[in-house]
């Protein structure tokens, strides 16, 4: 029977043929970043993830918006105002969580709150009115220690939940966040790291729902009812359910507005030729001073943001007035439009000016949506309506997302499924965005796969002067090679970055098999110990791998360990180099064993004919 149809031998080919696909991918889009890093070897590694040390990658600062204000209660219980009327009062109107950094003290009526956004002393006396007041200069930018914590672990967990990607995140000082990862796109870090995940449902023209309402975002899916259209599932808790069901009972084709980071101190200032590109379904309503929808059924619904048009080159008295009429109340100013320096310039006096840019194959009603943050806007269906009315509580919605192709629209509801779920207690801004350059790159490629022939060549070598056989010289090196390939699979299939640490795991798996079959070999060939000559091959096998197992077993235990206490580079050593061990000893050192034993018992055989 022929070695290559025995059992052990048959797995190792099939484990190669699966893992060089893997990590050939051709199915796949070579990576432009990849590409321009590493050239032509970029063809055939389509399924790996490459570190920044290889291919490059991106620097970005964050800026933490939060402030620390100091109010004044000079009334009354001074804790109970404070906890059961004030906090209530800035979360419901500012739509953010109110850490207190300093507890209300009942004798000065002093309290120091951190408020997760930006923040003027009009804007928090016109939410609290009588019930307290801002100290002077109460107001300073700053962000607590617990914060920055909350917030670098919370980033760590969309970009990097296993921590194998290689990010990096570090404080800069008060309220800067340093973050580095390879291979993400600006659109993705856009969304991954500077949106909070602020989640809120209007129905009827009332917030009904917030992100606190969810208890979990299901993963996304093509809609069944749109082309080109993502369904992004979540479940409401109890309470949620319980009072949408209630607003919504009976209330056929009602508009269910969904938002997330609803921009609430902005104004959206838009170019009035806008308004001839926008259908029928959605209108500016110049009194509201907001954007108004229509639904198919007839239904209308504002969209939450205030909004103002005006020409591109010149600013109109109406907008004018009503920008210093908000100057103090609103804090930024969004542009959905292409315009003029010198009207940029009028907002910057009063406003943080942020533009938004139109996508391809955006229409202009997408693109107003989107500067207001509108992500669905569902209809309920007569038959849910109908079930509302006699009782029944819905605990599932949906927020659906539509894009020029269905592979968009799926990436962003999984990045939006990642924010949602990951939501942070403080509006987040891009500071700085820089490109890494590749510390090792294409040339370091090439040169490690010269140093690998070279290394294969010694390996083998010194194998023939040891065993004068060329067979099993063969045999030793082309099993290191296998144990790489599907190692790389493996990597491949879970997603890791492939790094220095990595490379560095890489090279203990191949060392150590070559260790572990000299010692198979050893046996094979001469029995290891004296008195071994009366023991069968299958014996002499056995006692190889009872030797390479006690080895194996302290270094899967120092493997383990590291990978369960250390971090970032740390546990990508780790992983890689306990995955090519594992994958070692039940794959290729078993089929190695049945290589080598079929390599002499054919050299036996021609000693006994002969």
């Amino acid at each position: 029977m022929s070695v290559f149809k025995e059992r052990r031998i048959a797995l190792l080919l099939l484990a190669v043929f699966l893992s060089a696909m893997l990590v050939w991918s051709p199915w796949r889009e070579v990576d432009s970043k990849v590409e321009e890093s590493l050239g032509w070897p970029s063809q055939f590694t389509r399924g790996l993830r490459f570190g920044v040390d290889i291919i490059g990658g991106s620097r970005i600062i964050l800026g933490l918006e939060a402030y620390h204000v100091t109010f004044e209660i000079a009334q009354g219980n001074v804790e109970s105002i404070w906890w059961d009327e004030i906090v209530p009062k800035l979360e419901d109107n500012l739509y953010v969580s109110i850490r207190t950094i300093s507890p209300p003290d009942p004798t000065t009526g002093l309290v120091v709150a951190e408020i997760g956004r930006p923040v003027t002393e009009n804007l928090i006396q016109a939410i609290i009115g009588d019930l307290g007041t801002v100290v002077e200069n109460g107001i300073k930018k700053a962000v607590s220690i617990g914060t920055v914590n909350e917030v670098t672990s919370i980033l760590k967990a969309r970009v990097d939940p296993t921590g194998l990607l290689g990010a990096l995140f570090r404080s800069l000082g008060e309220n800067l966040v340093l973050f580095e990862i390879a291979g993400l796109s600006p659109e993705e870090a856009e969304t991954l790291l500077g949106k909070p995940g602020r989640l809120e449902i209007f129905f009827e023209g009332e917030l009904l729902l917030r992100g606190e309402d969810i208890v979990s975002v299901y993963a996304p899916g093509p809609s069944t009812e749109k082309e080109q259209t993502a369904d992004l599932p979540f479940r409401l808790t109890d309470d949620g359910a319980a009072r949408f069901s209630a607003a919504a009972a009976g209330k056929a084709n009602y508009p269910t507005v969904i938002y997330v980071d609803r921009p609430t101190g902005a104004i959206v200032v838009f170019d009035d030729e806008i308004l001839g590109e926008l259908p029928p379904s959605l209108e500016y309503n110049p009194d509201e001073k907001m954007f108004k929808g229509t639904t198919v059924e007839g239904m209308e619904y504002f969209l939450h943001v205030s909004a103002i048009g005006t020409a591109k080159d010149e600013l109109s008295p109406q907008a004018q007035q009503f920008l210093e009429e908000q100057a103090g109340l609103k804090l930024k100013v969004i542009l959905v439009g292409d315009f003029s320096l010198n009207i940029i310039e009028n907002f910057s006096v009063f406003y943080t000016v942020k533009p938004i840019s139109r996508l391809e194959e955006e229409s202009a009603e997408e693109w107003v949506e989107r500067a207001c943050g509108v992500k669905s806007v569902v209809t309920i269906s007569p038959d849910l309506a109908a079930d509302l009315a006699a009782g029944k509580i819905a605990n599932e919605l949906r927020i659906t997302i539509t894009r020029p192709s269905l592979d968009d629209a799926m990436n962003e509801a999984k990045n939006l499924r990642i924010v949602l779920s990951e939501r942070l207690p403080v509006e987040i801004s891009y500071e700085s965005e820089t490109s890494i350059e590749a510390r090792l790159g294409a040339e370091f490629l090439r040169e490690t796969l010269i140093a690998g022939i070279v290394a294969l060549g010694g390996i083998w070598a010194l194998v023939y002067l040891r065993y004068r056989h060329r067979l099993i010289g063969f045999a030793i090196t082309g099993t290191m090679i296998c144990e790489l390939v599907i190692t790389l699979g493996a990597a491949s299939v879970l997603g890791w970055t492939i790094g220095l640490p990595e490379l560095g795991g890489l090279i203990i798996v191949i060392g150590t098999g070559i260790d572990h079959q000299i010692i198979i070999t050893d046996e094979v060939l001469r029995g290891g110990l004296p008195g071994a000559k009366m023991v069968s091959l299958r014996g002499r096998v056995s006692r190889a791998f009872a030797v390479i197992f006690v080895a194996v077993a302290t270094t899967i235990a120092a493997m383990v360990s590291l990978a369960w206490l250390g971090f970032g580079a740390m546990r990508g050593f780790a992983l890689i180099t306990l995955t090519g061990i594992l994958i070692a000893v039940f794959v290729t050192r078993p089929a190695y064993a049945r290589i080598v034993s079929a390599i002499v018992m054919k050299k036996q055989s021609k000693a006994t004919s002969s």
